[in-house]
Protein backbone atom coordinates (compact mmCIF):
# COMPACT_ATOMS: atom_id res chain seq x y z
CA UNK A 1 0.00 0.00 0.00
CA UNK A 2 1.37 3.29 -0.81
CA UNK A 3 0.96 6.79 0.13
CA UNK A 4 -1.45 7.76 -1.88
CA UNK A 5 -3.78 4.06 -0.99
CA UNK A 6 -3.13 4.69 3.03
CA UNK A 7 -4.75 8.66 2.57
CA UNK A 8 -7.90 6.83 0.65
CA UNK A 9 -8.50 4.46 3.20
CA UNK A 10 -7.99 6.73 6.62
CA UNK A 11 -9.79 9.48 4.38
CA UNK A 12 -12.57 6.77 4.10
CA UNK A 13 -12.44 5.47 7.02
CA UNK A 14 -13.19 8.74 8.58
CA UNK A 15 -15.97 9.27 7.02
CA UNK A 16 -17.36 6.15 7.87
CA UNK A 17 -16.62 6.69 11.80
CA UNK A 18 -18.54 9.99 11.43
CA UNK A 19 -21.94 7.69 9.99
CA UNK A 20 -24.38 7.03 12.48
CA UNK A 21 -24.07 3.59 13.91
CA UNK A 22 -27.05 0.87 12.49
CA UNK A 23 -27.39 -2.15 13.10
CA UNK A 24 -28.77 -4.88 10.73
CA UNK A 25 -32.26 -6.20 11.65
CA UNK A 26 -33.76 -9.50 11.52
CA UNK A 27 -33.48 -10.96 8.42
CA UNK A 28 -30.98 -8.05 6.70
CA UNK A 29 -28.78 -9.31 5.09
CA UNK A 30 -25.42 -8.11 6.59
CA UNK A 31 -22.82 -6.02 5.29
CA UNK A 32 -20.91 -8.95 3.60
CA UNK A 33 -23.77 -10.84 2.16
CA UNK A 34 -24.88 -7.63 1.03
CA UNK A 35 -21.92 -6.26 -1.36
CA UNK A 36 -21.33 -10.28 -2.19
CA UNK A 37 -24.90 -10.57 -3.78
CA UNK A 38 -24.59 -7.03 -5.24
CA UNK A 39 -21.06 -7.94 -7.38
CA UNK A 40 -21.94 -11.49 -8.21
CA UNK A 41 -25.24 -9.62 -9.77
CA UNK A 42 -23.48 -6.98 -11.43
CA UNK A 43 -21.03 -9.57 -13.17
CA UNK A 44 -24.15 -11.48 -14.33
CA UNK A 45 -25.45 -8.19 -15.72
CA UNK A 46 -21.61 -6.80 -16.95
CA UNK A 47 -21.35 -9.54 -19.04
CA UNK A 48 -24.89 -10.00 -20.64
CA UNK A 49 -24.52 -5.92 -20.95
CA UNK A 50 -27.50 -5.21 -19.28
CA UNK A 51 -26.98 -2.12 -16.85
CA UNK A 52 -29.14 -0.84 -14.35
CA UNK A 53 -31.65 2.00 -14.97
CA UNK A 54 -30.47 5.26 -13.48
CA UNK A 55 -32.77 4.81 -10.61
CA UNK A 56 -31.96 1.22 -9.38
CA UNK A 57 -28.13 2.01 -9.67
CA UNK A 58 -28.94 5.17 -8.23
CA UNK A 59 -30.61 3.88 -5.23
CA UNK A 60 -27.47 1.50 -4.54
CA UNK A 61 -25.67 4.50 -2.94
CA UNK A 62 -26.17 7.04 -0.21
CA UNK A 63 -27.78 10.11 -0.13
CA UNK A 64 -24.92 12.25 -0.34
CA UNK A 65 -23.06 10.04 -3.23
CA UNK A 66 -26.20 10.28 -4.97
CA UNK A 67 -26.17 13.74 -4.50
CA UNK A 68 -22.77 14.02 -5.99
CA UNK A 69 -23.54 11.61 -8.83
CA UNK A 70 -26.63 14.02 -9.46
CA UNK A 71 -24.30 17.40 -9.36
CA UNK A 72 -23.80 19.36 -12.44
CA UNK A 73 -20.97 18.58 -14.98
CA UNK A 74 -18.59 21.08 -15.38
CA UNK A 75 -17.32 21.53 -18.78
CA UNK A 76 -13.36 20.54 -18.20
CA UNK A 77 -11.86 21.23 -22.18
CA UNK A 78 -8.15 19.76 -20.60
CA UNK A 79 -9.49 16.56 -19.69
CA UNK A 80 -8.27 13.63 -22.04
CA UNK A 81 -10.05 10.75 -23.24
CA UNK A 82 -9.27 7.33 -21.53
CA UNK A 83 -10.54 4.34 -20.39
CA UNK A 84 -14.16 4.72 -19.21
CA UNK A 85 -15.54 4.28 -15.45
CA UNK A 86 -17.50 1.22 -14.55
CA UNK A 87 -18.72 2.70 -11.10
CA UNK A 88 -18.26 -1.06 -9.64
CA UNK A 89 -15.38 -2.90 -11.54
CA UNK A 90 -12.86 0.10 -12.11
CA UNK A 91 -11.60 1.71 -15.17
CA UNK A 92 -11.63 0.07 -18.63
CA UNK A 93 -14.34 -2.81 -17.80
CA UNK A 94 -16.26 -2.36 -20.91
CA UNK A 95 -19.83 -3.69 -21.30
CA UNK A 96 -19.79 -7.60 -22.65
CA UNK A 97 -16.05 -8.13 -19.80
CA UNK A 98 -16.52 -11.36 -18.18
CA UNK A 99 -15.60 -10.17 -14.53
CA UNK A 100 -15.22 -13.11 -12.02
CA UNK A 101 -15.68 -12.39 -8.13
CA UNK A 102 -13.16 -14.00 -5.60
CA UNK A 103 -13.65 -14.24 -2.13
CA UNK A 104 -15.27 -11.36 -0.75
CA UNK A 105 -14.20 -10.43 2.71
CA UNK A 106 -14.60 -7.33 5.63
CA UNK A 107 -11.65 -5.51 5.70
CA UNK A 108 -12.83 -3.27 8.44
CA UNK A 109 -15.59 -2.21 10.41
CA UNK A 110 -18.45 -4.49 11.56
CA UNK A 111 -20.64 -7.21 9.56
CA UNK A 112 -23.90 -4.68 11.07
CA UNK A 113 -22.09 -2.14 9.18
CA UNK A 114 -20.56 0.65 8.88
CA UNK A 115 -17.57 -1.78 7.23
CA UNK A 116 -15.32 -1.71 4.56
CA UNK A 117 -15.79 -4.59 2.13
CA UNK A 118 -13.00 -6.19 -0.05
CA UNK A 119 -13.91 -7.80 -3.77
CA UNK A 120 -11.60 -9.05 -5.61
CA UNK A 121 -12.46 -9.18 -9.76
CA UNK A 122 -10.79 -10.70 -12.13
CA UNK A 123 -11.10 -9.42 -16.30
CA UNK A 124 -9.02 -10.07 -18.46
CA UNK A 125 -6.53 -12.29 -16.66
CA UNK A 126 -5.47 -9.88 -13.92
CA UNK A 127 -7.01 -9.58 -10.66
CA UNK A 128 -7.73 -6.50 -8.97
CA UNK A 129 -9.42 -5.49 -5.53
CA UNK A 130 -12.08 -2.90 -4.87
CA UNK A 131 -12.52 -1.45 -1.28
CA UNK A 132 -16.61 -0.81 -0.95
CA UNK A 133 -17.54 1.21 1.82
CA UNK A 134 -21.11 0.91 2.99
CA UNK A 135 -23.47 2.01 5.62
CA UNK A 136 -26.96 0.79 6.94
CA UNK A 137 -29.58 3.51 6.98
CA UNK A 138 -33.54 3.36 7.52
CA UNK A 139 -33.78 2.23 4.28
CA UNK A 140 -31.04 -0.57 3.61
CA UNK A 141 -27.50 -0.93 2.91
CA UNK A 142 -25.82 1.89 0.79
CA UNK A 143 -23.07 2.60 -0.78
CA UNK A 144 -20.62 5.54 0.26
CA UNK A 145 -17.66 4.88 -1.67
CA UNK A 146 -15.69 2.60 -3.36
CA UNK A 147 -11.75 2.86 -3.94
CA UNK A 148 -10.09 1.18 -6.88
CA UNK A 149 -6.77 -0.38 -6.66
CA UNK A 150 -5.11 2.31 -8.47
CA UNK A 151 -5.49 5.01 -5.66
CA UNK A 152 -8.66 6.60 -6.88
CA UNK A 153 -11.82 6.23 -5.59
CA UNK A 154 -15.66 6.71 -7.11
CA UNK A 155 -15.99 9.86 -4.54
CA UNK A 156 -12.73 11.22 -6.58
CA UNK A 157 -14.09 11.03 -10.00
CA UNK A 158 -17.51 12.49 -9.57
CA UNK A 159 -15.43 15.22 -7.59
CA UNK A 160 -13.30 15.75 -10.33
CA UNK A 161 -16.24 15.78 -12.94
CA UNK A 162 -18.13 18.06 -10.84
CA UNK A 163 -16.07 20.31 -9.44
CA UNK A 164 -17.82 19.64 -6.06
Amino acid sequence: MDRRHFILALSAGAALLGAAPARAECGEPSALEFVEGLYEKQARLQVQNVPLDQDEFLALFSKGMRALMQAPRRPNRNVALGPVLNAFFGWGVLPRTEVTIGKVTLMSGQDEGPATIGVPVSYRGETHTVLVHVLLDEDGWHIANIIYDNGKSLIDHYRETTGH
